[in-house]
C-alpha cells in the first residue's frame, strides 16, 4: 500500500526539464516555471496544474497532492460544532429572561386597598384639565374609593366601549352621548339611578359641560362607589349653557383638538 509520508511532492524550478510537456495542460515547461515532479511516476506538472488536479495527472497514478495543496482555507467544509458550554450559556440566558419577565416586581397599584372605579369619557382640553384636577383631589382625600380617570379624544369612545364590553371590561362609570345612552337603556345595560317626579326610572344624569349622560354600567362590581363617583363629577364640573351646546350642533366644544 502507498505510504504518503514516503512520497511527498516538492516544488522545484523547471530549468532541467525545460521543453517537456506538463501532464495536465500539455504546455511545455519553461526554465523559470515552478514545477512538481510526481514522486510516484516522475511525471512533470506545473504547480498550478498539480494543485488544480489534486495530484498526478497521469492516468492510473494514485499520487495525490499533499504538501503543495496544503490545508484547506478557513470556511471550507461544515462549520465547527457549537460547544456544550455555549449551548448551556444560551439556554441559561433565555431562562433568566423568561423568569425575570414573570417575577419582576410590578409597580404598586395606586389604588392600593381602595375600590377602583373606572370612569371613561371623551374630553376637550379644558374639561380634561378640570376633571384631572377633581380626580386628583378626590383620590387624595378618599380612603375607600380610587377613581381611574380615562379620558379619550372626541369621536373614539363608541369603538372603544364596544371592545371593552365584548371583553367584559366595561368602565364602571361613563359619559355617553344621547344615541348610545338610549341604546344602552333599551338593552337594560345601565344601573338605575332612581326615579323622577313621574315615577319613571332614571338611568342617567346630564353632563354639566357636554351633551352627554353620566351613567353606571349595570354589572359594576362596586355599584355604591360608582354612584358616588358619578354624583361627584356631576356636582363639581363647571356647567356650560346647554342651549349654547345644542346650538353648536356638536356634542361638546372642540378646544385643543
Amino acid at each position: 500500500m502507498f505510504n504518503v509520508k514516503e512520497k511527498l511532492e516538492e516544488i522545484t524550478i523547471g530549468s532541467s526539464h525545460a521543453g517537456k510537456p506538463c501532464l495536465v495542460c500539455a504546455d511545455s515547461v519553461s526554465a523559470e516555471d515552478e514545477i512538481v515532479i510526481c514522486p510516484r511516476c516522475g511525471g512533470i506538472h506545473h504547480v498550478k496544474c498539480w494543485k488544480n488536479k489534486g495530484g498526478c495527472g497521469k492516468q492510473g497514478c494514485a499520487q495525490i497532492a499533499k504538501a503543495v495543496v496544503g490545508p484547506k482555507p478557513e470556511g471550507d467544509g461544515p462549520p465547527a460544532p457549537i460547544s456544550k458550554k455555549v449551548i448551556f450559556g444560551i439556554l441559561s440566558a433565555v431562562v433568566i429572561i423568561i423568569l425575570t419577565s414573570i417575577f419582576w416586581p410590578k409597580p404598586p397599584d395606586p389604588a392600593g386597598d381602595r375600590h377602583k372605579i373606572v370612569f371613561m369619557g371623551e374630553s376637550y382640553y379644558q374639561l380634561e384639565t378640570e376633571m384631572t384636577k377633581l380626580t386628583d383631589q378626590f383620590n387624595a382625600e378618599n380612603e375607600e374609593i380610587y377613581i381611574d380617570l380615562q379620558l379619550i379624544p372626541p369621536g373614539t369612545i363608541n369603538q372603544k366601549l364596544m371592545v371593552l364590553i365584548a371583553a367584559n371590561e366595561a368602565p364602571d362609570v361613563m359619559a355617553i352621548e344621547e344615541g348610545r345612552y338610549n341604546h344602552f337603556v333599551e338593552q337594560g345595560a345601565l344601573l338605575p339611578l332612581g326615579s323622577d317626579e313621574q315615577d319613571q326610572v332614571i338611568y342617567g344624569i346630564e353632563h354639566p359641560a357636554q351633551l352627554a349622560q353620566f351613567v353606571v354600567w349595570k354589572t359594576t362590581e362596586f355599584p355604591e362607589e360608582a354612584l358616588e363617583v358619578l354624583h361627584y363629577f356631576a356636582g363639581n364640573i363647571t356647567p356650560i349653557d346647554r342651549d349654547l351646546l345644542e346650538e353648536s350642533a356638536q356634542p361638546f366644544p372642540f378646544m385643543g383638538f
